[in-house]
């Protein structure tokens, strides 16, 4: 059995969408889509990519936990591809009131700039965060870790830190 079929995705896309009051026709176009392809996801006959589905859900307004009645995980990574992703990191965490305070110093001869910052939050428990992570990165780099047990690791911390930042904004 396909997971589609477990999840009844087609029938609770079915549901969704009369409930909407869209007929199939105009969810087809909606989705750029022929009409028999979204026909045969609602009928079971195919299974709808998640883009699919995601776009589905976006037309309709809910989210896909709404739609198939289960917890979807998300990804947990967000993309820092510049420097400017990372510093709208910083500053929507500093508007939202965990306040950073920092000082940069810069090495001509090395030709290095190093950031140092300061987060203030209440919590003796991530307090702890910064220097675990500094001491199973210098295993890793030793070669006293593999990558796997570092990502279990890594994986487990932020399984512990799943906590709103909201609970610890002044």
């Amino acid at each position: 059995m396909r997971l589609g079929e477990y999840l009844e995705v087609g029938k609770k896309m079915k549901q969704a969408r009369m409930n909407a009051g869209i007929n199939q026709r105009e969810m087809a176009t909606r989705l750029e889509l022929t009409n028999s392809s979204y026909s045969n996801y609602e009928n079971g006959y195919s299974e709808p990519p998640v883009e699919t589905i995601q776009k589905f859900c976006d037309i309709l307004k809910i989210s896909m936990n709404e739609l198939l009645g289960v917890k979807i995980s998300t990804p947990r990574t967000v993309p820092v591809r510049t420097f400017a992703d990372f510093l709208a990191i910083l500053i929507d965490l500093d508007r939202r009131g965990l306040h950073i305070k920092g000082n940069t110093t810069y090495s001509q001869k090395d030709n290095q700039l190093m950031a140092h910052l300061a987060l203030d939050i209440p919590n003796a428990q991530i307090a702890t965060f910064i220097p675990d992570w500094n001491k199973v990165n210098q295993q890793l780099a030793d070669g006293l870790l593999d990558k796997e047990e570092y990502e279990m690791w890594l994986e487990d911390t932020l399984r512990l830190f799943n906590v709103p930042i909201e609970d610890y904004i002044h």
